[in-house]
């Protein structure tokens, strides 16, 4: 169930109104199938908010946390109107939205300068438009990506996102006899598991197994006859083994 953390400021003797108070919802996503979890975060001071929800997100993301600060602080532009956090991907992505004023014109907005920022927002966050380039700065030399995009109903989206860590399995290094098997191939060209048994001084059965393993690798061949050959990527690696 959604759970609300209420932080309270000095500030907050100044609010005559609860209405008044900002809020964001910060949904975080296990899995493309599963609700996620949502926690309602609220302040009556703008600036602990924001300090808040980038905690949040940082316990959840390897998003740079700069760039993620940047683009949390934009919704003060926004009153945090609606303003909803989401973490997905494993936190390989960050959705951060609003019904807000959106942006005019996006491509400017990535320009250092350019900012909408009136004076209320700037007692809070710098307002020299320079947010959205170092965060899109930021997001490239990590290898991702910034997306702006209009929110349904009015607002702005705005997507940061990382490419996961490269989990694909290293090869396994080919055993002795392996590398032995590859080796003699490369020089004849094409054998038998029971002629590499007898030049290289090992039971057929050893070869067989290895030559089997070679083959599901993708680095060996079989012929018609039975005998095997190397394959390009298996000749490709005889000439790192040696």
């Amino acid at each position: 169930m959604p759970t609300t953390l209420t932080l309270t400021t000095p500030i907050a003797a100044a609010r005559t109104s609860p209405a008044e108070r900002p809020g964001v919802r910060l949904a975080v996503y296990a899995g493309p199938a599963e609700p996620p979890r949502i926690d309602h975060l609220e302040d009556d001071d703008a600036v602990a908010l924001i300090e808040v929800v980038c905690d949040a997100v940082y316990e959840h993301s390897p998003l740079p946390a700069p760039a993620v600060r940047e683009i949390v602080e934009n919704l003060v532009h926004a009153g945090f109107a609606d303003a909803v956090v989401s973490v997905l991907d494993g936190g390989h992505t960050v959705r951060v939205s609003d019904h807000g004023p959106g942006i005019d014109d996006p491509s400017r907005a990535r320009t250092p300068g350019f900012t909408s920022a009136r004076a209320e927002a700037r007692a809070i966050v710098r307002g020299v438009g320079g947010g959205l380039p170092l965060a899109d700065a930021l997001l490239a030399d990590a290898g991702g990506t910034l997306e702006m995009t209009p929110n349904l109903g009015g607002g702005v989206v705005v997507t940061l996102r990382v490419p996961p860590p490269d989990t694909t399995p290293a090869e396994p290094v080919p055993s002795g006899t392996a590398r032995m098997i590859l080796a003699l191939l490369l020089e004849v060209g094409s054998a038998d598991a029971e002629r590499l048994a007898r030049e290289l001084h090992a039971s057929r059965s050893e070869c067989g197994r290895e030559l089997a393993a070679l083959q599901h690798r993708g680095l060996v061949v079989r012929e018609s006859g039975g005998a095997r050959r190397l394959t390009e990527a298996g000749a490709a690696l005889v000439a790192t083994l040696f």
